[in-house]
């Protein structure tokens, strides 16, 4: 705790502060990665799985509209469909 209460500057290596930046990518892939590819606890890759189909088109989304509201409400309504269909 005498870490984070210091008043002290404390200079970190360069390394460490480059790093920093991947946390907030690597702790979404650790939460969003499983639910997409084993949605039932066991790994399922295939054609067949809506969530990675919708994911798919979630991040098409996301990526041609610039807004993240696209993506969410796309994501969403395409899961729901897909989940029906397939």
């Amino acid at each position: 705790m005498v870490f984070l209460v210091s008043s002290k500057k404390l200079k970190m290596p360069q390394i460490v502060n480059s790093s920093l930046k991947y946390i907030p990518v690597a702790i979404l892939s650790t939460l969003v990665f499983p639910g997409i590819f084993s949605p039932n606890g066991k790994l399922y890759v295939s054609y067949g799985n809506p969530y990675i189909i919708a994911a798919i088109i979630t991040v098409i989304a996301v990526l041609l509209s610039k807004k993240s509201i696209v993506g969410i409400i796309l994501g969403s309504a395409s899961l729901i469909a897909l989940r029906h269909i397939l």
